[in-house]
């Protein structure tokens, strides 16, 4: 991995070099020849890294790689020291540089001498190695040679459909059987035990996705429990998983309906409670929602016996036939847990084994006869376990299908069995996979290893977080979060990412590691001192790491530690139920200046931003998850590196719709990429002396209050690559604001907020959908809040390819038909203002025009009186995917909805007594799946 420190030192210093040259003023020269130095090493590790050395000098160019490496961070640990200290003299008046002048010079000097003791040694190193592999290699008779790698850089997006996972069709029926058959009512515990690796959450995925499972249990929820277990953190989890989305944001405040300013502030008040509630009372708010149901929970592995005997009280038995099912390792926890015994998950045989195999391998393609044996002797090695069989299939996917190539990665097998008689096969196998990946994609890989065991990483995150490290490299003219994607797409494709949810045009949202793939990760990583992972057990143990995270509270550690941490480039805190105290602010300030990654996972109230945050002055990245505070400070405009802010918790406890203040100076921050927030930016401060600032590289602002300031930038050119925009109306003045967007050309993605008490403001409402015609560019329209909603021919911009209405009254059928007759709307979400209260929305009948729809593809509606629905031919031609939720005096579905050859999936939730019992007696083409919830 020195090869990618010392690109990304490079690509640092360069940086530096051209924007940054006022801070290099005394040493820039000194740099450049630091640079020159570096550029050599550089090419001499990436062709070293092609093909395998001999055994005589794998060693020394172990050593000297691990010497690069330590000489490059402490390159980089000097020059980042020195810009903190210049930038910090830069910020004194004129006396305090006059009084602080001689110990400037000094630090010059200094620095100017460390470096030439960096590059004398980098120089002696490169020399030396180059002096002993000589000889080595002409003592050396056995030296081999191998072809380079082929490779080609794709964009690869599959699916992994667990349905057709090899060897577990009888497994599957058997665990089916244990849930659905019997006549006891009782709450019953069936349990899944396996080694790790064996595919126990293959299974239970694969049962939970079942035809049987689905039809039989009115309610079903899937939550991870891991070694790591944190009961509120599951309960919330579960909770969110029991309710649908949107209606688990209306519960906790994200979609207010329209009610009297009295109750609108009862809903606002409920809604605040989960962040407040105890264990207990969660546990209650999960039994309540479960009593009157027949449920299914999914449990996915649990280590502790005392994690089960912490939450079963949230799981009710109401004699309705509801099951619980659990994938551990550990039988004690199986026999705690439950009445009946495990279910044991066993090796796959040599068949299923091949048959995993080379359907990964070939993926549908017939395999040569030739390799056959290979093959079958390669799949022996992994001794019937499917993780190793599915990683391994995932290294040979990706080379030659050839008997030379396949021979190789045999020897190598063999090799590290016969090295070390306590290596263990899958050991060997996930080893010998990390190591046959290119080098770009081996930081990423091992990146992973930083997160929670069993936590579901957002794709976005991930990504921001590779670009921020500088693990994105050579990217030429395409933008760096693009390649990024290529590298996660990779690694997919090789089985060491799994894919957790995937939206069918927008990609993987989410994702995750295997525990026994991550433990590589962590070992791997510490090695290299890549990163370091900080628990209760190990908190004192310190190897001077480049990344820290820390899975236990920061507090402990602050009381526990002494080292010194300036050597930290990115720092993790991930306990969401962790305040961070003045007193460990102040300590993160100093010990930690020049990290580049900052991430907080807080999601306590009163949180509160530090005024002396601009003291990063490295920061590339900075997360805290929370949004409990009113005000970022003005400091912030002195992040001059950033890239990514994101201020949004993962978990939506409540939604609180105040604004949050930004200095207007944060428009000069010239690297800022992408802006997350939960509640609207208000822009303070004077724009006097910021005339003409322009932010290249923005792309994203992710909810910011359209009012004058935020025009005023707008119609001056600030944000020209914008891509994606949420906006927050507060204003009556709607239709000139909104004109103001048709200056982002490369616009993409708009979402629309209207504020609550705009709602009944219908007179200027026609102006203001018509001028949202004009944006030709965009692709993706949500717009929240809207009455009753009249529409013309021309008021949508004609190519959106996706359309969320959310919040609105009713459609009529004017209306529908301009929808329907967008030629390239694939999505479209409908979601109405029913709450369960009969009297507050109004019934209303719901027409699809003939041929309206041609391109519409998933078709989602929820929470509306709909008495009648009626489907013109030809209208949504190519639906795949139909949901409907909460529309209770909705009797039947279209009789021509069947009809559609394209139609895969209908779910439908919560139905009216008449639309189950229609339901339930419908015959659908085997092809489509039906979800009744």
């Amino acid at each position: 991995m020195v090869d990618i420190v010392v690109s990304s030192l490079l690509g640092h210093l360069s940086q530096l070099l051209q924007h940054e040259a006022n801070l290099l003023f005394g040493v820039e020269d000194k740099i450049k020849s630091l640079q020159n130095e570096l550029e050599i090493i550089n090419a001499y590790l990436k062709i070293s890294s092609k093909g395998n050395k001999n055994n005589n000098n794998k060693e020394i160019e172990q050593t000297v790689r691990r010497l690069i490496r330590e000489e490059a961070h402490l390159a980089e640990d000097v020059i980042d020291t020195f810009i903190a200290n210049v930038v910090i003299y830069k910020r004194r008046n004129v006396v305090g540089r006059m009084f602080y002048s001689i110990a400037h010079a000094k630090l010059r000097r200094n620095v100017a001498e460390k470096i030439d003791k960096i590059k004398t040694t980098l120089k002696e190193i490169h020399e030396n190695n180059i002096k002993y592999n000589q000889e080595s290699s002409n003592q050396s008779t056995s030296a081999t040679e191998e072809e380079e790698r082929k490779r080609s850089l794709q964009r690869l997006r599959r699916n992994v459909e667990e349905e057709n996972v090899v060897g577990f069709v009888h497994e599957s029926e058997v665990v089916i059987g244990r849930l659905i058959d019997g006549d006891s009512p009782h709450l019953n515990v069936v349990s899944i035990i396996g080694m790790g690796g064996l595919g126990k959450t293959t299974l239970a995925r694969k049962v939970y996705n079942s035809d049987k499972v689905k039809k039989h249990f009115h309610c079903r929820a899937w939550v991870y429990v891991s070694n790591d277990c944190k009961t509120r953190e599951l309960l919330l989890s579960l909770l969110q998983y029991l309710m649908p989305g949107h209606d688990f944001e209306s519960r906790n405040g994200n979609k207010i309906k329209k009610k009297g300013k009295k109750k609108h502030n009862e809903a606002v008040s409920n809604s605040q409670g989960f962040s407040s509630l105890n264990d207990d009372e969660l546990k209650k708010r999960v039994w309540e929602f479960l009593k009157l149901k027949k449920y299914l929970l999914i449990l996915d592995d649990m280590w502790k016996i005392q994690d089960w005997d912490e939450i079963k009280d949230a799981f009710p038995d109401e004699n309705k036939g509801s099951r619980i099912l659990i994938t551990s390792r550990l039988k004690e926890v199986a026999l705690h847990t439950g009445r009946d015994p495990p279910y044991y998950l066993q090796f796959l045989n040599e068949e299923q084994s091949w048959e995993l195999f080379y359907k990964k391998v070939f993926r549908g393609e017939e395999y040569p006869c030739d390799l056959e044996s290979l093959g079958k002797e390669i799949v022996k090695s992994c001794g019937g376990l499917p993780l190793s069989i599915v990683v391994l299939a995932g290294l040979l996917a990706n080379k030659e299908k050839s008997h030379r190539e396949w021979s190789k990665v045999l020897v190598h097998v063999n090799w590290y069995l016969t090295r070390d008689e306590e290596t263990k096969v899958k050991d060997v196998v996930l080893k010998l996979s990390f190591e046959d990946l290119p080098s770009r994609l081996k930081p990423c890989f091992l990146y992973l290893g930083i997160f929670p065991e069993d936590s579901e990483i957002h794709v976005r995150r991930l990504l921001q977080l590779w670009v921020a490290e500088g693990f994105i490299q050579e990217t030429g003219s395409r933008d760096a979060y693009d390649v990024a994607e290529d590298y996660l797409y990779e690694l997919i494709d090789r089985s060491l990412i799994q894919v957790v949810r995937v939206e069918d045009i927008e990609g993987v949202q989410t994702c995750r590691i295997h525990d026994l793939l991550r433990d590589l990760c962590i070992l791997e990583s510490k090695e290299d001192k890549i990163f370091e992972v900080c628990t209760e057990t190990n908190i004192l143990i310190w190897s001077k790491p480049r990344r820290l995270s820390a899975h236990s509270t920061i507090s402990h550690y602050v009381s526990s530690s002494t080292k010194d941490h300036s050597c930290v480039r990115s720092l993790f805190v991930s306990d969401p139920n962790y305040l961070v105290e003045n007193d460990e602010w102040k300590w993160l300030t100093k010990d930690f200046k020049l990290v580049r990654v900052l991430d907080l996972e807080s999601s306590e109230y009163y949180f509160k931003i530090p005024s002396n945050l601009g003291n990063f002055i490295h920061l590339r990245y900075l997360r805290i998850g929370s949004d409990f505070f009113c005000s970022v400070p003005d400091s912030i405009c002195n992040l001059q590196n950033l890239q990514t802010l994101c201020f949004e918790p993962s978990i939506m406890l409540y939604f609180n719709g105040n604004p949050i203040s930004f200095p207007y100076g944060i428009i000069k921050l010239k690297h800022l990429t992408h802006v997350y927030t939960r509640r609207p930016i208000v822009l303070r401060g004077s724009s006097s002396k910021l005339d003409g600032e322009v932010m290249w590289r923005l792309q994203t602002i992710g909810f910011i209050a359209l009012d004058k300031k935020t025009t005023y930038l707008i119609e001056k050119g600030s944000f020209p690559k914008l891509r994606t925009i949420r906006v927050q109306i507060f204003k009556v003045d709607v239709p000139t604001m909104l004109l103001c967007l048709q200056k982002l050309m490369h616009l993409n993605e708009l979402e629309i907020k209207f504020a609550v008490f705009l709602v009944r403001i219908d007179r200027n409402l026609e102006e203001v959908l018509q001028s949202l015609k004009h944006l030709t560019h965009l692709s993706i329209l949500n717009i929240t809040y809207l009455p009753n909603l009249v529409t013309h021919v021309t008021m949508f911009p004609p190519n959106i390819t996706k359309l969320a209405l959310v919040c609105i009254d009713r459609l009529n059928d004017d209306g529908m038909k301009v929808i329907g007759s967008l030629a390239k709307l694939q999505i479209f979400i409908l979601s109405g203002s029913f709450d369960g209260n009969f009297d507050l929305a109004p019934c209303f009948d719901l027409n699809f025009a003939q041929d309206g729809f041609p391109q519409l593809q998933e078709f989602q509606m929820a929470d509306f009186l709909i008495r009648n629905w009626k489907l013109a031919n030809g209208s949504m031609s190519r639906l795949q995917i139909l949901t409907v939720d909460n529309c209770p005096v909705l009797d039947s579905l279209p009789s021509e909805l069947w009809s559609l050859t394209t139609l895969r999936k209908v779910c439908v939730r919560k139905p009216s007594d008449a639309m189950a019992a229609m339901l339930q007696n419908l015959e659908v083409n085997n092809e489509c799946e039906l979800i009744v919830e």
